[in-house]
């Protein structure tokens, strides 16, 4: 490293007519205007000073390198680069050769290209440098995201792979219910989903992490009802080498300590044994575990997501669930609401597990009008799971059209839905307005588009209309 930091020969020779004196530029960086307008960057901002000191650093580079922008602030350039989650040993060399950008990896596999540049200052002074850093596809050889940001944002990865998000992303229900958890998630609120099983709890809670800017964080997904009861504690809390017999001679890290740094989804929390719950509690409490074998508690910040379907207050009463647990647990309690209970969501996702099928299906898979009366009709007690797994067997049985025939035994011999009389159409139509019926019907046809699309760019040159009319239609009331 030079005297003046890793960045110093980027500067060399980088000056431009249009610049400020270093005071300025330091000053401009302390305006919270400037912060909101760079926080909304889908790119990695990192601005250093003359003197190689990290000055500033938008939202999307604490997530892409997994720090908080107290901690590294003021830190030199060499500093933040040990810190950071991402590899910098090939820009470095690069730099070298007085190349401005390289590929960086993260320890998680994902590729990012780091590109540094001069902000110009003063003709006396040592210029500021950026630096940027964008997603990398390696399969493409391209960058994720287009050309300039701020950008509208596209759906998460996975909306088309998996049937609980298309619920979630389609549903005012569900998105109002998921909406209201990412904001509790920001303020650092514990939630507790509740909910039957199959109604999308593990998708919510996926969603809350994606959608809260944690998506380069962990997120350890932790079925407590499928850990056996005597390995409980070492698997949550991991164990010291030699703790028990069996166990590993380099000792294991438990799912907690996995979690660092993001999020940690304890499912069916009902399950945890009363032995284990205490120590749980102290976690809750100061954030410390102390692992199987081990004398000593280390520090761990996680952010926890529990949920269970069963009533957590009644196991309370019945002596199985502890009181203080449970408030640890639930500062926000969400309730899931089962599918039967947004049954309009039920043609869109039909339509959606359709063309996941056909999408690498000969012949494609269309339903008859019987069979789709009947899967309108049932009440899905295994909610969105059901739904999928009856698509899957529909697959496998039908042809190009699915029958009535090829639906499970079960489910046929339920009394068939009656069609709806004229009356009780009119009473379902209500006295909501024409205007506002067809701004309803608008938006139905938009959302299925834009999840059999994968994108709202591509919904809207399908539905033959520009973005900006697409996401006005959306937002209107």
């Amino acid at each position: 490293m030079t005297e003046d930091g890793f960045l110093a020969p980027m500067r060399m020779g980088m000056r431009s007519s249009v610049s400020t004196t270093a005071e300025g530029l330091a000053a401009l960086l302390e305006s919270p205007a400037l912060h909101a307008l760079l926080d909304s960057f889908s790119e990695a901002l990192i601005v250093c000073d003359g003197d190689s000191r990290v000055r500033f650093l938008n939202l999307a580079a604490e997530r892409v390198n997994r720090v908080a922008r107290e901690d590294v602030l003021g830190l030199s350039d060499a500093d933040f680069f040990q810190r950071s989650a991402l590899q910098f040993d090939d820009f470095l060399q690069a730099m070298r050769r007085g190349s401005k950008s390289a590929l960086t990896r993260s320890r998680d596999g994902r590729v990012y290209l780091t590109r540094a540049q001069a902000v110009p200052t003063g003709p006396y002074e040592k210029p500021f440098s950026l630096l940027v850093q964008r997603e990398y596809e390696a399969r493409e050889g391209s960058l994720r995201g287009g050309a300039s940001a701020p950008r509208v944002a596209e759906e998460p990865p996975g909306l088309l792979g998996d049937p609980q998000d298309h619920a979630l992303h389609m549903s005012p229900l569900l998105s109002g219910i998921a909406d209201m958890g990412v904001r509790a998630f920001r303020r650092r609120a514990r939630l507790l989903l509740l909910g039957e099983p199959g109604v999308g709890k593990t998708a919510i809670a996926r969603h809350i992490h994606r959608a809260a800017g944690w998506g380069d964080r962990p997120f350890i997904d932790v079925n407590c009802g499928s850990i056996p009861d005597t390995l409980f504690e070492s698997e949550m809390f991991g164990y010291e080498r030699g703790a028990f017999t069996g166990a590993l001679a380099s000792g294991k890290r438990g799912y907690i300590e996995s979690a660092a740094g993001g999020t940690l989804f304890l499912d069916e929390i009902g399950e945890i044994p009363l032995h284990v719950q205490a120590k749980l509690l102290k976690f809750l409490e100061d954030g410390s575990i102390q692992p199987v074998g081990s004398p000593l508690s280390k520090k761990v910040q996680v952010q926890v997501i529990a949920a269970t379907n069963k009533d957590l207050r009644q196991l309370v009463a019945d002596g199985l669930f502890r009181a203080d647990l449970y408030y640890r647990l639930a500062v926000l309690p969400v309730e899931i609401p089962p599918l039967r209970a947004h049954r309009d969501d039920l043609p869109v996702l039909m339509d959606v597990l359709l063309a996941r099928i056909n999408r690498d299906r000969q012949p494609t898979l269309r339903l008859s009008v019987a069979c789709r009366q009947r899967l309108l009709g049932h009440d899905f007690p295994g909610n969105i799971r059901e739904l999928v797994n009856i698509f899957e067997r529909l697959a496998v049985l039908a042809d190009d059209v699915a029958e009535e025939l090829h639906l499970p035994p079960e489910l046929l011999s339920e009394q068939p839905a009656p069609s709806a009389t004229a009356d009780e159409t009119a009473a379902e139509l209500g006295d909501e307005p024409l205007k506002a019926q067809v701004q309803r019907y608008e938006r139905q046809l938009i959302n299925r588009a834009v999840l059999l699309h994968g994108s709202k760019r591509k919904a809207a040159a399908q539905l033959g209309i520009d973005i900006g009319t697409l996401i006005r239609k959306l937002q209107r009331e």
